[in-house]
């Protein structure tokens, strides 16, 4: 074990990390969002919310359901895997770079995206963006399957390569997150017929959150059972209620509004941990909210 620490951490031996001009720096602070589980969230959310309003990328509910519930999938794997194999990060992950045409104001918001903490291995960044981008490129009926996928490599690329930058993962972290994902994205597809029964991929999230609780109980793992008992017990409820795709443009922009406040709330717990109880109850409202949308919307419009 102790053999196979050593060249885990020389896989990347600082090539990247803390070497690279501060505007590259803050280029791929804002990349390594594409990747983050707020922004995977919130466009989950969108796409599902917005169905075929949505331009370009329109798609049925139930499929954006499918996004979502990898999102929720995602949150509570890395959990596990992260608990289970407990490999440290690059040194100095936890330093952030000097806070140069930062303002003030956003000093701290910038600390914690250029920063990481805990386990490293694998990527979560390069997992879930490898997930929910495949996912999207799986189940978006729009463009050819080359363009779709071609724009989820960019994708993937890009979040992987920001992980670098910011030196808070090896090489190997970011290949492993690759790889993972793109077998987990396999199975769960095939589980959930091509994105046309989420239900199936809501519930591998909880039974998977529900793992996370006895390897490791952490903010993370409270918060990926949180908000995968809470989506999973709206859906079983609402998904019959639930059409398609919107009936009116101002349905769409009600259900959106709705959607956005919960996916708000989501990120904000994530962002600053907050006690288990509280963050598990926030967590189960955020998801379960935005999963109901758009029957919300559907009445308040």
């Amino acid at each position: 074990m102790n053999s196979f620490v050593v060249w885990y951490e020389s896989t990347l031996p600082d090539m990247l990390g803390g070497q690279a001009p501060w505007a590259v720096i803050l280029l791929f602070a804002l990349i390594t969002q594409l990747g983050d589980v707020w922004f995977l969230f919130l466009l989950s959310g969108v796409l599902y919310v917005g169905g075929e309003y949505v331009p370009y990328v329109g798609i049925e509910r139930r499929r954006g359901m499918f996004i979502i519930a990898l999102v929720l999938t995602y949150v509570a794997l890395i959990g596990v895997l992260k608990g289970v194999l407990l490999l440290p990060r690059p040194p100095g992950a936890t330093e952030p770079p000097p806070l140069r045409w930062i303002p003030s104001i956003f000093a701290n918001l910038f600390i914690i995206i250029t920063t990481a903490k805990g386990p490293g291995f694998p990527s979560g960044h390069a997992l879930g963006a490898t997930m929910v981008w495949g996912g999207l490129a799986l189940v978006i009926g729009h463009g050819s399957y080359r363009v779709r996928f071609g724009i989820t490599g960019v994708v993937v690329t890009l979040v992987s390569l920001s992980r670098l930058v910011l030196g808070v993962h090896y090489f190997v972290d970011v290949l492993a997150g690759i790889i993972f994902g793109i077998v987990v994205l396999g199975i769960l597809n095939w589980l959930a017929e091509n994105g046309t029964h989420p239900e199936r991929v809501l519930l591998t999230a909880v039974v998977i959150g529900s793992l996370g609780l006895f390897v490791n109980l952490t903010f993370e793992s409270v918060a990926a059972i949180g908000g995968a008992v809470g989506g999973w017990i709206v859906w079983q409820n609402v998904a019959e209620a639930i059409p398609d795709h919107p009936s009116t443009e101002r349905e769409a922009i009600t259900a959106l509004f709705v959607g956005m406040i919960a996916s708000g709330i989501f990120g904000v717990v994530y962002i600053f941990n907050g006690p288990y109880l509280f963050t598990f109850l926030s967590t189960a409202t955020a998801v379960g909210t935005a999963i109901g949308a758009p029957v919300i919307g559907k009445r308040l419009s």
